[in-house]
């Protein structure tokens, strides 16, 4: 808690305590989370059918990418390092360069360039 903590759950914990809990941080965060769907900003991620608005018009994300924007849209105002990306989305035990991390965010970025959606995502070198 002194190190900036605001929750912890013991172990052994039940998985619908896990994830009521996160559903309140997300609402205190002022993001909007259901078992379906994802709204920060412009953006709109239905997950179940794998689909992305963005100003109600839709986004044509690959498998990665999506998964990308749904990390970006649930940690936001947080850096998140590269390595964790690449933890999150390929695993710890990847064959995979840490450096595809910076391809696919590329390639996110173009597509949502059009839409001006793109400025949504901050790089800090």
């Amino acid at each position: 808690f002194e190190l900036g903590g605001d929750d912890y759950l013991t172990k052994p914990f039940h998985r619908e305590e896990l994830i009521m809990r996160l559903k309140a941080l997300l609402k205190r965060t002022g993001h909007c989370f259901d078992e379906d769907g994802l709204t920060a900003g412009p953006f709109e991620v239905h997950l179940n059918r794998h689909e992305v608005l963005i100003h109600d018009k839709p986004v044509a994300l690959n498998g990665k990418e999506f998964d990308l924007l749904v990390y970006l849209l649930q940690n936001q105002k947080t850096i998140i390092t590269k390595d964790q990306i690449f933890d999150r989305l390929w695993g710890f035990d990847s064959d995979t360069a840490v450096s595809v991390v910076e391809v696919y965010m590329s390639n996110l970025r173009k597509k949502l360039k059009p839409m001006q959606a793109d400025v949504w995502i901050k790089t800090i070198r």
